[in-house]
């Protein structure tokens, strides 16, 4: 039998991009009518009332909501956008808010229990109201905390209101910017289209005209921007487009390139006969399926000589996908953990190692950006 001179090990580690997570506040209803000449509220909140439900998902998992779970280290509600307020205190009867409303929200933990909120008051003393949600969630695989903040918001629509001598009133406006076919992309694939409805009253109308805006902290109503849609907020236009169509329309066609991560959109219509604008705004979501890196190639050297040349394969959702536009990043590691060399002149998805770099087991390892 012949005798083993020597042998030679090469050991692969694949690492995993981080996981996002979505927090989602899905409410029976978006807008309440009340028509002054009965007093009447649609839907009355009193008696069918406003539920939000709070879902987080995670990007990668099998499509199930995280809440309830063991998980979940915090839920709290705000009435408003302010998340430095004391949040509603949780009752299994009834609460107040400090604009008046009455809800509940459960009690019981949180491993079992979903924290919904629920008012059971119209909207009697205002024209909308905005409820905020903050989740604090333990990632399993790191057991680091992440926040994540939602809103919701209902608006008040109220009808015209009748004169003394039976003469229609003025109705009031809204415009409301939805997805007709979801707000969310998966995987940088796809597109959506998001439309804006103006209502008068509860009648829809047709608007004389429409701009739409897509978020943007660096546009001013000087720069890139207009006095329309407001600081922050980039008007799209034949030259700035985003990748959009029929952006002066009341429906928009909204590509994946346009959406990184969650991306908001604005839409200002103005109004037939009296001119006046109305706005709205949509956000829209690009769930990302997390990136593995699978190194694939010959992991042994025979007598300390040649060469291995090994190449990453990236893996999302099961799929292989191009390596274009990725940066990699190659390191050698000894089997104590201590590194042998950086190949910084190596930023490709292939690469060459020596025999003459490892001495009998090493770790390679590679890092892949955007």
């Amino acid at each position: 039998m012949a005798e083993i001179l020597a042998s030679g090990q090469l050991t692969l580690t694949d690492l995993n991009d981080t996981r996002q997570y979505i927090l989602y506040l899905n409410s029976n209803y978006k807008t309440q009518i009340y028509d002054p000449n009965t007093g009447a509220y649609s839907p009355n909140l009193s008696s069918s009332n406003l539920v939000i439900d709070p879902q987080l998902y995670v990007s990668g998992g099998d499509g199930s909501d995280l809440i309830p779970s063991a998980n979940v280290k915090s839920i709290s509600w705000y009435e408003g956008t302010d998340t430095t307020a004391p949040p509603l205190a949780e009752t299994s009867t009834s609460g107040t808010t400090s604009g008046g409303l009455t809800y509940v929200i459960p009690t019981g933990t949180l491993a079992t229990t979903k924290k919904t909120l629920t008012i059971k008051s119209n909207l009697t003393s205002m024209n909308n109201q905005v409820f905020t949600c903050k989740v604090v969630y333990t990632d399993p695989g790191t057991n680091f905390d992440i926040t994540i903040v939602a809103n919701a918001e209902i608006v008040k629509i109220t009808n015209g209101q009748k004169g003394a001598t039976g003469a229609s009133g003025v109705d009031a406006y809204f415009l409301n910017v939805w997805a007709p076919s979801g707000d969310t992309i998966r995987n940088s694939s796809g597109s959506l289209t998001l439309t804006a409805d103006l209502y008068k009253g509860s009648s829809k109308i047709t608007p004389t005209a429409f701009k739409w805006y897509i978020q943007n902290p660096a546009a001013t109503t000087s720069s890139l921007g207009d006095a329309d849609g407001g600081a922050g907020w980039e008007l799209l236009t034949s030259t700035n487009t985003h990748g959009t169509s029929n952006y002066t329309t009341g429906t928009i066609t909204v590509p994946a390139s346009a959406i990184d991560g969650v991306e908001g959109f604005k839409c200002v219509a103005t109004a037939p006969s009296t001119g006046t604008k109305y706005s709205g705004v949509i956000v829209v979501r690009d769930f990302q399926d997390p990136i593995t890196v699978n190194i694939v190639g010959t992991n042994i050297f025979k007598n300390g000589t040649g060469s291995v040349t090994l190449t990453a394969q990236l893996i999302q959702a099961g799929v292989v996908i191009p390596t274009t536009g990725y940066t990699f990043t190659w390191a050698l590691y000894d089997s104590n953990g201590s590194l042998i060399k950086n190949y910084t002149n190596v930023t490709g998805d292939t690469i060459t190692i020596p025999a003459t770099d490892v001495n009998g087991t090493g770790n390679l390892v590679c890092d892949v950006s955007k």
